[in-house]
C-alpha cells in the first residue's frame, strides 16, 4: 500500500484534511499532516525538516511509496528541498502531486486503500478538481480534463489449486456470508473464482458470487492461481469451517418466503408474509418516496463523468461505513452487517468497470450508467429461483440509489410520522428501515419484499411487527386509513370495524405487556423453586454489547470475546485502547462482574500483522493461550491493560484453551508479572484479581482437579469442548450429526469438571451455547454448573427455567442422561 503526505502553511488545515481523508477510508492508509512552522507569533509556513520527517515516517509504513500534496508556495519549495535530503532508496518512491490539497488528498487516499499504485493515486487525486470543475460547469461554462481511471489488475499468472466445499448455511451463500468471502479473498494477490457446476464467478466480487445463487447443500469449488494461492485458500477453508461468519448470529431470521406478491384472501383481508411478530392497530402512514429522475444524457467529456462517478461511490461508502459505525456503537450488529453489505456492493470494481464502460462506450453521463448497471443486477437477482436471494435485489437499489443521489443532488425524502402509526410503503429499504423509531411506527406493511430481506430482519431488531409481500391491493390504502397489523399471521385488515380494532387492541396491548412483563422481570435474580440463585450471564463482543446485556437483565458478563478488538485492523490494539475498552464493559455492566477473556485467536482466524505460519489444522495448533504464550509482548500488553481496567471494578481474567497445569502456570507467572511492573510503576492495581480458565479441551477436563486447584473459577465452553471429544467439525456436514453438547460422552466431562469444581471449592460455570438452550437448564443446573452465560437475547428465557427448576429433581435428571446411550436419547429425555 502506498501512503500519503499532506503538507500545509496551516498545520490546523492539514489536520482537517487528514481528518476528512482518514474518515472515507476507515483509517487504513498510513498518512500524515505537515503544516506550520514553530514560531508562536508567525505559526503560518512550511519547514522542510519537518517534510522529510513525515515522508520517512510514512514510508516506514508504506511499502509501495509516498504521495505527497500540497497547497501553495512554500509548501511545494519545503516538498522539494525534503527530497533533496532523502535516501536515494526513499526519493525513488516519493512523489510531489499537483492535485488540489482537499478534493486530491480525499481521491488519492480512497484509491490508496483499494491498493492503488502511486501512479493511480496520483491520476486520481489530478482528476479530483474535474468534479468539481463538473459540479459548477453549468455557471462557469469550464469542463475539465479528467485522465482516465487505472486499469483493473491482470489476473495472477501459475499453476491452480482447488478447494471443494460444502455448503450448509441456512440461506446459502446470500449477502453476508457472500460479503466475508469477497473480504477474505480480497486479502490475497491470487486470482480466486469460485465455481458451482458450469458456472464461474470472480471470488473478489459480490455481486458475481451472489448471482451463482449458491444454496445450501450445494457443492462449490473454490480455485486459485498466483503465489500466495495456498494462503488464500486455506483462509477460506478457515472462513467455511466457521459457517463463513453466521455461527452465532444475534437477530434470529424467518424461514424464507417469496419475494413475490401474495394476493389478497379476501375482501378487507391483505396476506403477506409474516416478517416480524406482533400486533399493531392505527392509522396509516402511506410513504412513496420518488426515485431520482434518470434520463438519457450524452457528454462530450467522459472521463469527467468517471470522475464524478468515483467520487460518489467514495462518498456513498464513507456514509454506509458511518451508518454501521453508528450502529455498532448502539449494539445494532444487524444493521451494521448489512450496512457493510451495501458498502462492499459498491466497492464491487465488476459494478464499476460496467459503469464506466457504458460512459465510454455510449458517452453517457454517469447518473444513466450506473442506473442502468444497478437495475441490470436487480434484475438478475430476481431470476434466481431462491427466494432469499430474489431479496438481495432490494439491497442493490437500496445501495444504488444513494449514489445516484450524490450524482443527481436529488435528496431522499425522509420518512416522519407526527402521531404513531402503521406505515405503509412499496418496499422498505434497508436504510430506511435503520431509521425508524418504534416508538412512533407500531407496524409495517410492505407491498413487496420477502420475510428474510435486510428490512424485514432490521424491523424484527426494532420489535416492529411486519407483513411484506402484500401485493398490489396495499396501494389502495389511504393516508389516515385504519388497519389492524397481524406479524404473526402475516395479515392486514384494510376495512376493520369498531369490533375488529377493539379485539386486535386487546390482542396488540396483551402480547406488549408480555413482552414487557418479560422484560421487567429478567432484571430480577433467577433462583429455583428451593432458593438457590443462579447468575444467569451474557457473552458479549464488545462495549457495546454490555449495554444490550444489562437491558436483557443479565447478572453480569459471563464472556467478553476481546478477540474482536484485535480483528479487522493493520496492528494490533494499543494498551490504553484495550483500557478504555475494558473500562467501558465494566462501566456499562454498573458494577456486575464482567469476566474478561484474553485473546482467543489462531490460525483459524488469521490475524495479518501477527504474521502467524499456515497450519494444516489450525483447530489443533497455535491458539489461545497457546499463541499468547508464545507472543509474550502481545500478552503483555492486554494483561497490564487488565490489570489496570480491574482497579475498583469486578473484573475477573479468563484464559482459553488451556490444555495443561504447565500452561497454566505460565499465564498465571505472566499476569503476576505485568502487576509488578505497573506496581513499580506508580500504577493502581488491585491486589488480586479472580482468575480463571475455559475448559474446553479434553484434557483440561480430564486433568479439572489438578487445574482447579489453581484457579478462582472455571467455564466450560462447549462450542469446542464438544468438537474436540466427538472428533467432528461442526461446520462438515459428513459429520455436523455427531457434534452434539448433549451426548453422554460432553455431559460426563461436564459433570467430572463440576465435581472437580466443588472439591476445590470454586465456581463453575458454562459460557457455550449450550448454556442458552432453555431445555437444557434443568439437566445443566443438575450437573452441578452454578453459573450460566449466553447471548443476551436468552437470557430472560434461562431465567424462567432456572426459576421453574427444582435441584433434587434436576440432579434426577442428570443421572438419567449420564445413562443415556446417545445425544438423541438425552433430547427426549428434555423434550426436545
Amino acid at each position: 500500500m502506498i501512503g500519503i503526505v499532506v503538507v500545509s502553511h496551516s498545520e490546523k488545515l492539514a489536520q482537517g484534511v487528514l481528518e476528512l481523508a482518514a474518515q472515507m477510508t476507515r483509517g487504513a492508509v498510513p498518512m500524515q499532516a505537515v503544516g506550520g512552522i514553530d514560531d508562536p507569533d508567525n505559526p503560518i509556513g512550511t519547514d522542510p525538516m519537518q517534510v522529510l520527517a513525515a515522508i520517512e515516517a510514512v514510508d516506514a509504513q508504506a511499502d509501495d511509496g509516498v504521495l505527497v500534496l500540497m497547497d501553495l508556495g512554500s509548501a511545494l519549495l519545503s516538498a522539494e528541498t525534503a527530497l533533496d535530503f532523502l535516501d536515494e532508496a526513499v526519493r525513488a518512491k516519493v512523489l510531489l502531486c499537483s492535485a488540489p490539497v482537499v478534493e486530491g488528498t480525499v481521491a488519492a487516499a480512497v484509491q490508496a486503500s483499494v491498493g492503488a499504485s502511486l501512479a493511480q493515486a496520483s491520476a486520481e487525486a489530478r482528476a479530483a478538481l474535474g468534479v468539481k470543475i463538473a459540479q459548477l460547469a453549468p455557471l462557469t461554462g469550464e469542463a475539465p480534463e479528467a485522465p482516465s481511471p487505472a486499469a483493473a489488475p491482470a489476473p495472477a499468472a501459475g499453476p491452480e489449486q482447488t478447494l471443494s466445499l460444502h455448503i450448509a448455511n441456512k440461506n446459502g451463500l446470500h449477502a453476508r456470508p457472500a460479503a466475508a468471502l469477497v473480504a477474505t479473498a480480497g486479502r490475497f494477490a491470487a486470482d480466486i473464482v469460485v465455481r458451482r457446476g458450469e458456472a464461474a464467478a470472480s471470488a473478489k466480487s459480490i455481486n458475481q458470487v451472489a448471482l451463482l445463487g449458491i444454496k445450501r447443500g450445494d457443492d462449490i469449488v473454490i480455485a486459485a492461481a498466483g503465489p500466495d494461492r495456498e494462503e488464500a485458500l486455506a483462509a477460506i477453508a478457515a472462513l467455511h469451517a466457521d459457517h463463513f461468519g453466521e455461527r452465532d448470529e444475534d437477530v434470529a431470521e424467518a424461514p424464507a418466503a417469496p419475494a413475490v406478491a401474495i394476493q389478497p384472501a379476501g375482501d378487507g383481508v391483505l396476506t403477506g408474509a409474516p416478517a416480524s411478530a406482533g400486533q399493531a392497530v392505527g392509522p396509516a402512514h402511506v410513504h412513496r418516496p420518488s426515485l431520482p429522475e434518470i434520463t438519457r444524457r450524452e457528454t462530450d467529456a467522459p472521463a469527467r463523468e468517471v470522475a464524478r462517478l468515483d467520487v460518489a461511490l467514495a462518498q456513498a461508502r464513507a456514509e454506509l461505513e458511518a451508518l454501521s459505525h453508528r450502529a455498532v456503537r448502539a449494539s445494532d450488529k444487524a444493521a451494521a452487517g448489512i450496512f457493510e453489505v451495501h458498502a462492499l456492493l459498491l466497492g464491487d470494481d465488476d459494478l464499476r468497470r460496467a459503469a464506466i464502460g457504458r460512459i465510454e462506450a455510449e458517452k453517457v453521463e454517469a447518473a444513466y450508467a450506473w442506473n442502468a448497471v444497478m437495475e441490470e443486477t436487480a434484475a438478475a437477482y430476481r431470476k434466481l429461483s431462491d427466494g432469499y436471494m430474489q431479496a438481495r435485489a432490494a439491497d442493490v437499489l437500496d445501495s444504488g440509489t444513494r449514489v445516484l443521489r450524490l450524482l443527481t443532488g436529488e435528496t431522499a425524502a425522509p420518512i416522519r410520522l407526527a402521531r404513531p402509526s402503521i406505515l405503509v410503503v412499496g418496499e422498505l429499504s434497508p436504510s430506511e428501515a435503520a431509521g425508524l423509531d418504534p416508538a412512533l411506527v407500531l407496524g409495517i406493511a410492505a407491498e413487496t419484499g420477502g420475510a428474510t430481506a435486510h428490512a424485514a430482519i432490521l424491523a424484527r431488531s426494532l420489535g416492529i411487527p411486519a407483513v411484506v409481500g402484500l401485493g398490489e391491493g396495499l396501494r389502495t390504502v389511504a393516508q389516515g386509513q385504519m388497519l389492524v397489523l397481524d406479524g404473526q399471521a402475516g395479515t392486514v385488515l384494510t376495512d376493520p370495524d369498531e369490533a375488529a380494532c377493539r379485539a386486535a387492541e386487546a390482542q396488540r396491548r396483551a402480547w406488549t405487556a408480555a413482552r414487557e412483563a418479560a422484560r421487567s422481570k429478567s432484571a430480577a435474580p433467577a433462583a429455583t423453586c428451593d432458593g438457590t440463585v443462579v447468575p444467569v450471564m451474557a457473552n458479549i463482543g464488545g462495549p457495546a454489547d454490555a449495554a444490550r446485556a444489562l437491558t436483557s437483565g443479565a447478572d453480569g458478563v459471563g464472556l467478553f470475546r476481546t478477540e474482536f478488538l484485535f480483528l479487522e485492523r493493520q496492528d494490533a490494539p494499543s494498551e490504553d485502547e484495550q483500557y478504555a475498552a475494558y473500562v467501558a464493559a465494566a462501566e456499562a455492566m454498573a458494577g456486575r462482574p464482567v469476566i474478561i477473556r484474553t485473546l482467543d485467536i489462531g490460525g483459524d482466524k488469521p490475524v495479518p500483522y501477527l504474521d502467524t505460519p499456515r497450519e494444516d489444522n489450525p483447530f489443533l495448533g497455535q491458539r489461545g493461550a497457546r499463541l499468547c504464550l508464545a507472543r509474550p509482548a502481545l500478552l503483555r500488553t492486554q494483561l497490564r491493560a487488565l490489570w489496570r481496567a480491574a482497579s475498583g471494578r469486578d473484573i475477573w481474567i479468563m484464559y482459553p484453551m488451556i490444555s495443561d497445569v504447565a500452561e497454566l502456570r505460565a499465564v498465571l507467572a505472566a499476569q503476576e508479572a505485568a502487576r509488578r511492573e505497573l506496581v513499580a510503576e506508580g500504577v493502581e492495581t488491585p491486589a488480586k484479581v479472580k482468575t480463571g480458565i475455559m475448559i474446553e479441551v479434553p484434557a483440561a477436563a480430564a486433568m479439572a482437579d489438578k487445574l482447579a486447584g489453581l484457579c478462582d473459577f472455571v467455564s466450560i465452553g462447549t462450542n469446542d469442548l464438544t468438537q474436540y471429544v466427538m472428533a467432528a467439525d461442526r461446520g462438515n456436514p459428513a459429520v455436523a450429526h455427531l457434534c452434539d453438547s448433549l451426548h453422554p460422552a460432553v455431559l460426563r466431562l461436564i459433570a467430572r469438571t463440576c465435581e472437580a469444581g466443588a472439591a476445590a471449592g470454586i465456581e463453575v460455570g458454562m459460557c457455550g451455547e449450550l448454556a442458552g438452550e432453555a431445555k437444557a437448564t434443568p439437566l445443566l443446573l443438575g450437573l452441578g454448573l452454578v453459573e450460566l452465560s449466553m447471548s443476551a437475547g436468552l437470557v430472560p428465557e434461562v431465567k424462567e427455567a432456572v426459576r421453574g427448576a427444582d435441584l433434587a429433581a434436576c440432579r434426577a435428571l442428570a443421572q438419567k442422561a449420564l445413562a443415556c446411550d446417545t445425544a438423541g436419547e438425552v433430547r427426549a429425555l428434555l423434550g426436545f
